[in-house]
């Protein structure tokens, strides 16, 4: 399928960490996390991008959203990326196509899920992604991560009847977008963005996000022999890796 190929070589271009855990997965759960991966890279390109203030960004994404709402063709992104095509990345510009690629079955749930953190990201970017307490990086975390591992409890349900802990499963996904906010601090600054609480240091950070290591692998752990665990486990154990002390 071209589609497909197209698809996880855009993966390739964005993840060597997320990359080998999808191309692994069945069919059905890969073509499943094929497009949860780039619906959310898709989106998250337009809240990262650097020339893009936070009002336009809220307007795309929130147009993104309602979209999906709708029975929609990838036509209705193209309309409503039409000012911007010069600078959106190839993998926002190409989210219709993305969205056909889940099997119908399991479509609505993905694309749900990413109409919810959408919408979410447009808040956020509204306000300048003002992270000023713990309780604002819970949220923020939640809002981008959390979510998508819940979706992704649900996509190993609907496969193989797979369950899994989802209050584990959220942590699983704050573990890994906070260790993200500590690792690429540097560049993030570069381009004007801070997602740290008000004083927080390197170890205020370290902390929070060992604190959610702790139930992150607890959700991978409980995880039985399988795709979901193929997939889970890898990048937690590269995340773990990379912050252990020296």
């Amino acid at each position: 399928m071209s589609l497909l190929r197209d698809a996880h070589a855009m993966i390739r271009t964005y993840s060597t960490t997320w990359y080998e855990p999808v191309v692994s997965m069945p069919p059905g759960l890969n073509e499943a996390t094929t497009c949860a991966y780039l619906l959310m890279r898709g989106i998250d390109e337009i809240e990262d991008h650097p020339d893009l203030d936070g009002t336009t960004k809220a307007r795309l994404l929130e147009g993104v959203a309602q979209i999906w709402q709708t029975r929609y063709t990838q036509a209705d992104f193209s309309s409503l990326f039409r000012e911007h095509t010069a600078v959106l990345p190839e993998v926002s510009l190409r989210l219709g196509e993305w969205s056909a690629l889940a099997p119908p079955g399991i479509r609505p749930r993905v694309v749900e899920t990413f109409i919810a953190m959408a919408e979410r990201m447009a808040d956020w970017a509204r306000h300048d992604f003002a992270i000023h307490t713990e309780n604002d990086l819970n949220r923020y975390t939640y809002a981008v991560s959390g979510t998508l591992v819940l979706l992704l409890s649900d996509l190993w349900a609907w496969h193989d009847n797979t369950r899994t802990n989802r209050t584990h499963g959220i942590a699983y996904g704050r573990a890994l977008q906070s260790a993200n906010i500590l690792i690429d601090q540097a560049t993030d600054a570069s381009r004007g963005v801070d997602f740290w609480p008000d004083g927080w240091q390197a170890d205020d950070m370290l902390r929070y996000v060992r604190t959610e290591l702790t139930p992150a692998t607890a959700y991978v752990d409980a995880l039985p022999p399988g795709p979901a665990r193929t997939f889970c486990a890898e990048p937690l154990t590269r995340y773990r890796h990379t912050l252990a002390p020296n």
